[in-house]
């Protein structure tokens, strides 16, 4: 038995919640576009009507416990968590709306990333199982992902990442704050 695999048996055997030296594919895969670029580049063109809708983000940890999976989603000014387990479903679920600062803020981040030039795929996510963000956009029309390795946003990426870090952890914690307001049932991790 090769010593990686060895260390991982005994991770997971005495509960560390993470086991070093894994690659977990991710349950959603990058979308792929039809005009996308040669190098795995989605490239669109700045028009009046461009538009950089921000979807939604998800988190993910390959080797983990309870809660390794959570997705902060948005229809409009309405924000939704979910968090789930490997196996055992989603057993939290958490509400919010934007308020008009986080609508502002969330606008002019979308606005700069109308014509902005995206990989599918950053580095290595989820490598050393050290977590993965994949982010969904809607931009000229077409649906696109961009998966990374968690806390390491790309550049184009970064503004986008530090906001829904913020929303995530209001809605996680049950705290409200500048940027949204808490629907009410609020169950905190």
């Amino acid at each position: 038995m090769k010593l990686n695999t060895l260390f991982k048996v005994f991770a997971l055997g005495v509960g560390f919640p993470f086991a070093a030296g894994c690659t977990v594919a991710s349950e959603e895969e990058p979308v792929a576009s039809e005009e996308e670029p040669a190098g795995g580049q989605q490239a669109l063109g700045a028009s009046s009507e461009a538009e950089g809708t921000w979807l939604s983000t998800r988190y993910s940890f390959g080797f983990c416990r309870g809660e390794c999976i959570t997705t902060v989603s948005r229809d409009g000014v309405d924000l939704s968590l979910t968090a789930c387990t490997h196996t055992q479903g989603c057993p939290r679920s958490n509400r919010a709306t934007l308020t008009d600062a986080g609508s502002r803020k969330l606008e002019e981040i979308e606005d700069a990333l109308a014509g902005a030039r995206l990989d599918n795929r950053y580095g290595c996510p989820d490598c050393a199982d050290g977590g993965a963000t994949s982010v969904r956009l809607r931009r000229d029309g077409h649906e696109t992902s961009h998966l990374y390795q968690y806390a390491d946003a790309p550049a184009p990426l970064v503004a986008l990442d530090r906001l829904v870090t913020d929303l995530r952890l209001g809605l996680d914690s049950c705290t409200p704050g500048p940027l949204l307001k808490l629907s009410p049932g609020c169950k905190p991790r």
